[in-house]
């Protein structure tokens, strides 16, 4: 038997009881991705490798996610054990012990955004079970950040790393929670300007709780002191340099990570508007045509109708 083994982590440091507030109701399930079904919807008719990763909570003996152990307590991290089929293994375990996967992530019912396919991804022998370490012989397939479980139901939506849209459910509630607080005045949701959406796209990929900014860092132990990065004459000493090289680097890619999220979640906002905008003009149109077949098996003979179209009044 061989598993699948995803190492756990928070998007920022927390303490380990906070972590395992993380973990509550948290299933991953692992869909094979193969020729036949190259998408990245982590659903059937993707055949699941085996069964889901869950975590109920501390000490439930369902549990196939641990936390892992630092020492002599435990650590903000875990590990998710998922065994591989027989089915699976026997067609794509050979000779090379890989698989192609994309992940469903879910924590009380609410989807958490994750669609990359992972190509190639090495499995571990056996089923570990009571997990307290990655280190090996514990070969460690993916690792997966998990954000903080208060923001699973507010407004903060990112997208899919691999282009595909946001869950509908997700983005609605989200766009509908920001409009709820700003601007004061009702918006007209069907015909949103792009730079409504833009505004609206920063508002749900900008969560600092979520994304804390680069802290300026400095000395041994690291600690944050912007004073020391930008003082003469210490400014100068060679660690002092390198320490302020990393916080700016750090910055300048936390803002352009922030932009070009931003930019890719305004066209599902946009989208999102239009189809507010379809939805009124169907509700509001006086009539509507609905085409369908009249011959489901049989070939239209001269003469005869292949479909026909039935006009309703609103």
């Amino acid at each position: 038997m061989s598993s699948l083994v995803i190492g756990l982590y928070p998007t920022a440091p927390v303490a380990p009881a906070t972590f395992e507030t993380y973990l509550h109701d948290l299933t991953i399930t692992a869909y094979q991705v193969d020729f036949d079904q190259p998408t990245t919807v982590p659903a059937p008719p993707h055949t699941a490798i085996g069964p889901p990763a869950q975590y109920t909570i501390a000490g439930a003996a369902t549990n196939t996610i641990y936390q892992l152990d630092l020492g002599l307590a435990t650590g903000s991290a875990a590990g998710a054990v998922i065994p591989v089929a027989p089915a699976i293994a026997a067609q794509f375990l050979a000779p090379q012990s890989l698989l192609n996967v994309v992940l469903n992530v879910t924590r009380g019912g609410v989807q958490l955004v994750n669609n990359a396919i992972n190509y190639d991804v090495q499995v571990s022998a056996g089923t570990p079970t009571a997990l307290t370490s990655l280190a090996p012989p514990i070969v460690v397939g993916l690792y997966l950040a998990l954000p903080d479980p208060s923001l699973d139901s507010a407004t903060y939506v990112l997208p899919p790393s691999d282009g595909s849209p946001p869950p509908w459910t997700a983005l609605d509630t989200a766009i509908k929670a920001i409009l709820a607080e700003d601007p004061a005045a009702p918006v007209d949701t069907a015909n949103l300007s792009s730079e409504d959406c833009l505004n609206i796209a920063r508002e749900l990929v900008s969560n600092r709780v979520a994304r804390p900014l680069p802290q300026p860092l400095t000395g041994t132990p690291p600690a944050p002191d912007l004073a020391t990065l930008y003082t003469l004459p210490n400014a100068t000493a060679t660690a002092v340099e390198s320490d302020r090289s990393q916080f700016e680097s750090a910055l300048t890619g936390y803002y352009s990570q922030l932009t070009g999220d931003a930019t890719r979640m305004a066209g599902y906002v946009y989208a999102w508007s239009a189809a507010q905008n379809c939805q009124q003009m169907s509700a509001n149109a006086a009539h509507a045509a609905l085409t369908l077949p009249v011959r489901l098996t049989t070939t239209a003979a001269p003469g005869q109708q292949a479909e026909a179209t039935v006009i309703l009044g609103n």
